[in-house]
């Protein structure tokens, strides 16, 4: 049963939704290094992270061509949490069900349980809460302070969506008053019953005894229960004290506020036949064909400005899949496939990246600022007919800082200037990252690079720090990397602790 609603939940929560895009971490350098790259740009992808990194020429900076392939899932808003509480409680709502099905009776506990779950299955609405899927990958060329690149990002957004109105078993209540003759209190009950019936009333979201009506429905419960007061003083006669049954009432008090509306909404619905929980299958796919170029200026020493003109073929699709009326996921994303919409869209990119010491020679552990500025245009594409309108892909700014404190040494510190909107609704996405490189050989034919970084998410509280672990090997022009990005904060999913954000990334360079 566990498992069954585990599997239902997750697959409510992966409603499909594309918005707007988070700054994305091309290439197992950066990935590395907590998505730190701004005020290094080096190599073939210093063309994404900041194009004036194009118009350095030395040693340090690389020519040739790198392949990079990046794949990462985030879960927000704690959308995993929820339904790993619902599905730890799924024997206390097996235990429900049967007693509807049976006209047994349930425990204090399982009631308590009854009414967290109807808060849980509300907070799977919230706004924030779902999860994103992204992939970017690509192919990047660069010959001195030129660079052409093609590199795909692609989005996938996951937006929950539950009906908690139409939620009815439709089989007519539970009898709790089969071995009782009356719904007399217990002696030594009194208060309990009180605290009990009081959180019950909670519950009412103007509807009186709207609990009492939803479980006894159609005058069962062997006819006695007719209110919360006779729902709270039947329930004494199953719990083992009057502390446990106010310890119950404690419970259903802390989840009234967002379980009332479900409770309510369940009693006035219809049953699970006309239920509207949906999956929208919204996703974008962006592919970027980029002539980037760099170059010094004149009035101030170190300063140098770069810039793509870009043409991106944006692809998008929808569908939506009533998942309670329809078990074949496939035909959703067969039908969403079949009505995609490509367009075609111009946009520009402006770098700008000043080594300090250029200016002032003296300043120590050789400092370096970074400003990347993507899409200044917002370029839109047109989304499918049956969903209409267009996708506007967002200005996204990055400031960033770097240090050397030693030749085979890096330190990097990036910022998103810009609050981004993400795939999941509600949801923001502002980054800081901080990442180091250390060289362990760092010789221009053979090196082996160990990384290391932090990523932390500051727009949103409910985001925890993530950390990346990078290394690869350098054998004369041939370079191939890999690295990784795990969150700190884990959840719960069918009994196994499982990361909330996880990324994987590898790549092959041959650089000269």
């Amino acid at each position: 049963m566990k498992r069954i609603i585990m599997s239902g939940l997750v697959l409510t929560a992966c409603a499909f939704s594309a918005n707007a895009e988070q700054w994305k971490t091309l290439g197992t350098r950066p990935m590395g290094m907590g998505g730190a790259f701004v005020a290094i740009a080096q190599g073939p992808i210093a063309q994404y992270w900041n194009p004036a990194g194009l118009a350095i020429s030395s040693s340090k900076t690389v020519s040739g061509l790198e392949i990079p392939v990046t794949a990462g899932i985030e879960m927000t808003g704690d959308i995993m949490k929820n339904a790993s509480e619902i599905g730890d409680m799924a024997s206390q709502l097996s235990a429900v069900q049967s007693a509807q099905e049976t006209g047994a009776a349930i425990t204090p506990a399982q009631a308590a349980d009854f009414v967290k779950t109807m808060s849980l299955l509300s907070a799977m609405n919230d706004e924030g809460k779902g999860a994103m899927v992204e992939l970017a990958g690509g192919a990047n060329f660069k010959f001195s302070k030129v660079a052409i690149s093609v590199n795909n990002f692609t989005t996938v957004g996951l937006n929950p969506y539950i009906d908690t109105t139409n939620l009815n078993l439709g089989i007519g209540g539970t009898d709790l008053g089969l071995t009782f003759t009356d719904v007399s209190i217990p002696a030594g009950y009194n208060t309990a019953v009180t605290n009990l019936t009081a959180a019950l009333n909670q519950l009412d979201n103007g509807t009186p005894n709207a609990i009492s009506n939803l479980l006894c429905s159609g005058g069962t419960c062997g006819g006695l229960i007719t209110s919360n007061a006779d729902l709270a003083a039947a329930l004494a006669h199953y719990a083992t004290s009057p502390d446990q049954l106010t310890q119950v009432a404690n419970v259903i008090s802390q989840y009234s506020n967002t379980a009332a509306p479900v409770v309510t909404g369940a009693l006035s619905g219809g049953n699970y036949t006309n239920n509207t929980s949906n999956l929208t299958l919204d996703a974008g796919s962006f592919t970027e064909i980029a002539f980037g170029y760099g170059k010094f200026m004149k009035f101030l020493d170190g300063l140098s400005l770069g810039g793509n003109v870009k043409m991106i073929n944006g692809r998008m699709a929808s569908s939506t899949f009533q998942f309670m009326q329809n078990s074949d996921t496939g035909d959703a994303f067969k039908n969403m496939l079949e009505d995609s919409k490509s367009s075609w869209a111009p946009a520009v990119d402006f770098g700008a990246l000043w080594d300090v010491n250029k200016k002032y020679p003296k300043m120590p552990l050789n400092p370096k600022v970074g400003l990347v500025i993507r899409n200044i245009n917002s370029p839109k594409f047109d989304r499918p007919e049956a969903v209409g309108g267009t996708y506007k892909l967002d200005r996204q700014a990055r400031l960033g800082f770097s240090l050397q404190p030693a030749r085979f040494w890096n330190l990097a510190l990036d910022l998103d200037v810009t609050k981004n909107k993400t795939a999941v609704d509600g949801f923001d996405s502002r980054q800081l990252a901080f990442g180091t490189e250390i060289n362990i050989v760092n010789k221009k034919y053979f090196n082996i690079p160990l990384r290391g970084g932090l990523m932390k998410n500051i727009a949103e509280k409910s985001s925890k720090m993530a950390y990346t672990l990078g290394t690869g090997v350098n054998l004369l022009y041939m370079h191939f990397d890999v690295a990784a990005a795990v969150s700190s904060d884990r959840t719960t999913l069918d009994d196994k602790k499982i990361p909330t954000r996880a990324t994987v990334s590898a790549s092959f360079g041959l650089l000269f």
